[in-house]
């Protein structure tokens, strides 16, 4: 698997763009190829055919002339040293300061990484045009002359002082243990752990390929690069998703998982990670919106579900949501005919030259002589 993975499929990789490019006459711009070559030549021993592959990697220096890779791609191996925090190197994390005191230098993965984007540097690219580069990034590991042997060693030293550090901490508790009286189990307060929401997320089960292969037929039929693709879907509603929607339609309630969601949707809720500072102690959870009170997942939904419930599912217009619009207060127009001249009525002088700027000639307004401030209108 090895040996495909990091050799075969490698170089037929690098074929298959060599072969892509000349296919369709792409000679002007050559792809780098960063080889990610090793100076581990099974100097360790026991790593299976690591080290044949990555000598293997190293003969597309000389594919690159003899196959005449120059017009398609441009090859830069970059032998990488000693990385700390990658999951080939991570059982020997714990020896990597001991074989750095023997001289050489160990990597991080950002140093390594920001080493080898050196590579893809403009003027690197330029002279790679040119001719493959060799990359020296070993850290002076080559230097070592027992490379498995430090290592070893390094490993027994850190075992032996682990087994020491043990041994010592054995007998301080035991010495701990003596001075101190036994606490029995009725004087240790026991904690209940707070029961929290279990939120599941429902997914269709994928369908396997042998139903698929009907689809087989229509191969050809259409133009893939025109044809639209749903890759997913959503929904929200006055229910909010489609989980809480659901629950009402089945149930005729929200569960506490269904509370805890809308309530942090509405922004009742917040999740809060840290010191807290009524408690002054660490602590994760939901916290009240307005007041960073904690709010156990049980007691979510005693304390919002009414307010939830208020503002979910088919209802009025709420005013405070939609920028003051308040349906109630709206005017409602219904068309009637009039057959003859309305008989005057008496109103107020601001309401009657309303009346008179909205209907123009086909209202008349007069002031009432016998009562001061009032107006008539027909």
């Amino acid at each position: 698997f090895a040996q495909r993975v990091m050799l075969t499929n490698t170089l037929r990789l690098i074929g298959a763009i060599k072969t892509a490019k000349a296919d369709r006459n792409y000679t002007m711009r050559p792809s780098l190829v960063m080889v990610p070559l090793s100076p581990n030549h099974g100097v360790f021993g026991g790593e299976g055919l690591y080290g044949e592959c990555k000598i293997g990697l190293e003969t597309t220096f000389n594919r690159w002339k003899s196959e005449s890779w120059e017009d398609y791609l441009s090859i830069a191996g970059a032998v990488i040293g000693w990385t700390r925090g990658t999951g080939l190197m991570s059982a020997s994390n714990l020896i990597a300061q001991h074989m750095e005191e023997q001289g050489m230098r160990t990597f991080s993965t950002r140093e390594m990484a920001f080493t080898m984007l050196g590579l893809l540097h403009p003027k690197i690219c330029r002279v790679v045009r040119k001719e493959p580069i060799w990359v020296d990034l070993r850290g002076g590991i080559q230097r070592l002359t027992d490379t498995k042997g430090f290592s070893h060693a390094a490993k027994q030293w850190i075992e032996e002082k682990s087994m020491s550090l043990k041994a010592v901490s054995h007998e301080v508790a035991l010495d701990n243990q003596a001075m101190i009286d036994a606490i029995s189990d009725s004087n240790v307060p026991s904690i209940a752990p707070s029961v929290l929401a279990n939120h599941k997320h429902g997914f269709p089960a994928p369908v396997s390929s042998d139903r698929l292969t009907q689809l087989s037929e229509l191969q050809g039929m259409v133009n893939l690069d025109k044809v639209v693709v749903i890759t997913g879907y959503g929904e929200v509603g006055p229910y909010g998703n489609a989980d809480t929607r659901w629950q009402m339609e089945a149930f005729g309630q929200f569960s506490v998982e269904g509370c805890i969601e809308l309530a942090w949707t509405m922004g009742l809720i917040k999740h809060f990670n840290g010191l807290h500072p009524e408690t002054g102690k660490h602590y994760i959870g939901w916290v009240d919106a307005k007041t960073n009170e904690p709010v156990s997942d049980l007691h979510v939904k005693a304390r919002y579900e009414e307010h939830i419930l208020a503002h979910t599912g088919s209802r009025l217009i709420e005013p405070e949501l939609a920028g003051g619009y308040d349906p109630t207060t709206q005017h409602l127009l219904r068309e009637i005919q009039i057959e003859h001249d309305m008989e005057p009525f008496e109103t107020s002088q601001e309401t009657a030259l309303a009346y008179k700027q909205r209907n123009g000639d086909s209202v008349d307004i007069w002031e009432n002589t016998k009562n001061s401030g009032s107006w008539f209108v027909r």
